[in-house]
């Protein structure tokens, strides 16, 4: 079998998968949110690797994301003191100010 075909089968496997969802109290939701970011997994990985299941080893890449809305943009770009059109750098004002606050 070549190495396409094994991977369209891997994702055609991968199609028939159920995700499901697990409603937990706000405490266990917390206990598998940390623990996933401690050993750098997802948590949908780390709950695998609980249940004894296969999972991707690979590391999480470490990237944060928030939506920001055209009006959050003019917020930040009076905040930080940059045009609400540069999003690049309002980009990085945010970025630096997030690291800023995990140096504290």
């Amino acid at each position: 079998m070549t190495k396409i075909n094994q991977k369209w089968d891997k994702q055609a496997e991968a199609a028939k998968a159920t995700q499901v969802a697990f409603d937990v109290s706000e405490s266990i939701y917390h206990f598998i949110q940390t623990e996933s970011a401690e050993n750098k997994l997802k948590p949908s990985d780390y709950i695998r690797k609980i249940l004894g299941l296969d999972f991707k080893q690979k590391k999480v890449r470490p990237r944060l994301t928030v939506t920001l809305t055209n009006e959050d943009y003019q917020k930040l770009g009076d905040e930080f003191g940059i045009d609400p059109d540069d999003k690049i750098a309002i980009k990085a004002a945010v970025t630096n100010k997030l690291i800023n606050l995990a140096d504290q």
